[in-house]
């Protein structure tokens, strides 16, 4: 299923606009996600443009971010291990078609569990177009480790602050620039 990107009105931030980045310059011609590589690992990317994993810790709103993007009603929980396998679904921005793979979560690449395996080797071997690593504000530096791994293999990720009100109502301030400019 796909959802066409509107304007938000709700106050909202809208994450197509923080992708264009990440694809580079080269992407507006052309995407650099490996086919084949999907392939193996059984994404179709009949009738995409780009594909785009949803990656970070159990418990950081990934499936929530997956769901704004999509429109899809993927099934969200506040448990460790909700997502077991990926979801996927996508929408049309701009004229081009993504496709979103939620990523069940994992705390680092060293995987230990099959379903951190399914994220480990989607990141590592699909090669997508971007990976959002969505992060948990009240708890940054515990996904600080998986998005430094992430940061290592590739250079086309963002990094999603999710849960920044919980953070402010636990008076944690975090300084998104200092983040940025610390991370590259």
């Amino acid at each position: 299923m796909m959802k066409e990107q509107k304007e938000n009105t709700n106050g909202t931030i809208d994450l197509t606009d923080s992708l264009k980045p990440a694809f580079g310059p080269g992407c507006e011609t052309c995407p650099v996600h490996h086919a084949s590589n999907l392939r193996k690992l059984g994404v179709d990317m009949t009738d995409w443009d780009y594909v785009v994993a949803l990656a970070g810790n159990p418990n950081t709103g990934k499936s929530t971010v997956f769901n704004a993007l999509t429109g899809l009603r993927q099934h969200t929980g506040n448990w460790p291990g909700k997502t077991v396998t990926r979801a996927e679904g996508g929408f049309v921005y701009a004229d081009s078609r993504y496709k979103i793979v939620d990523l069940p979560g994992t705390y680092s690449l060293l995987s230990t569990s099959l379903d951190e395996e399914v994220a480990r080797d989607f990141i590592l071997f699909g090669q997508p177009d971007v990976t959002i690593i969505v992060v948990d504000a009240t708890r940054l530096e515990r996904n600080l480790n998986l998005v430094l791994q992430i940061l290592e293999i590739t250079d086309r990720a963002v990094v999603c602050l999710n849960l920044m009100d919980e953070a402010r109502r636990h008076g944690l301030a975090v300084d998104e620039r200092r983040l940025a400019r610390d991370l590259g």
